[in-house]
């Protein structure tokens, strides 16, 4: 099946007409004949019935018209963006957002972006920052922005931007609401919520050295739907800091160590970078982040 055939028929399915529709293609009567004859070899069955002066679809031309409608409006879609790429009228951009990083600054990267860069197109993507590696290497992400991992990577290019630091976070009426700080054996008897992120590894770590044991009772998918069993006094978690905070929880900042995680713009390293995620690298790099 050839797209010109798809065209063809769809003419004469709008005029019913094949020498209308072969005016309307600019080709000649019996090209466009031919054509749709062999559209017809494809799938089988005559998809026109032609009555004298009239010409009607089939069964199998009107179970087919919506279908290579569809296909016919893809691929005029396709090479439209296509040519709007190889113009730079459009200009996306893959980015992952690991789930435990903190992104109050992440606006004003993207808003400078978009501003920048005629047909920025943005996908979004959230999860935890193993599983947006994987990702990038499998070629779905451009940028990625995550928690630096553990080692050398070098497969990957990155770009450090700022330091966050884990805190506790809990219910306004709960015991520690008042302190300044707060260490993780004053949490011993606590019980936590898993929220999923790397928050959780990071925890686990911190008590293990300083030799106490940690329960998680509850667990979410991520850190978006924490504040509601915050909220309900079903325990507490440990998040980034800052962040969007409900008046009616508390946050205590931990001074253990451990809950110190620096977080990291990176490619693929050798992979060529589109113009969007090039001219989101300078943003990303110029930007003052929370710690700065």
């Amino acid at each position: 099946m050839e797209m010109h055939q798809v065209r063809y028929f769809l003419a004469v399915a709008r005029t019913l007409n094949f020498t209308r529709a072969a005016d309307e293609c600019n080709v000649t009567q019996p090209s466009l004949t031919r054509a749709v004859q062999k559209l017809e070899d494809e799938l089988g069955g005559l998809l026109f019935r032609r009555e004298r002066a009239r010409t009607h679809l089939t069964d199998l031309g009107r179970q087919m018209l919506p279908f290579l409608d569809q296909t016919y409006e893809a691929a005029q879609a396709a090479k439209a963006l296509a040519k709007g790429i190889g113009k730079a009228q459009v200009a996306p951009l893959h980015l992952g957002i690991a789930s435990s990083v903190e992104t109050d600054g992440l606006h004003a990267v993207l808003s400078e972006v978009a501003s920048g860069l005629s047909g920025f197109a943005l996908s979004m993507t959230d999860g935890s920052s193993e599983k947006l590696l994987e990702l990038a290497f499998k070629g779905d992400l451009d940028l990625i922005m995550i928690e630096a991992p553990a080692g050398e990577h070098d497969r990957l290019n990155t770009w450090p931007l700022f330091v966050q630091r884990y805190r506790f976070f809990a219910r306004g009426d709960h015991r520690l609401a008042d302190r300044l700080d707060a260490s993780i054996v004053d949490l011993a008897e606590e019980s936590w919520i898993d929220c999923g992120t790397e928050s959780v590894a990071r925890l686990r770590a911190a008590a293990e050295a300083a030799g106490i044991e940690i329960s998680f009772r509850h667990k979410v998918s991520g850190p978006g739907q924490i504040e509601r069993l915050l909220l309900a006094g079903l325990g507490c978690t440990l998040l980034p800091k800052p962040m969007s905070l409900d008046d009616r929880l508390c946050s205590v900042a931990l001074i253990d160590d451990g809950l110190i995680a620096p977080v990291i713009l990176a490619g693929i390293a050798g992979r060529q970078r589109s113009p969007a995620a090039d001219a989101f690298i300078r943003a990303a790099r110029a930007r003052s982040w929370p710690d700065r």
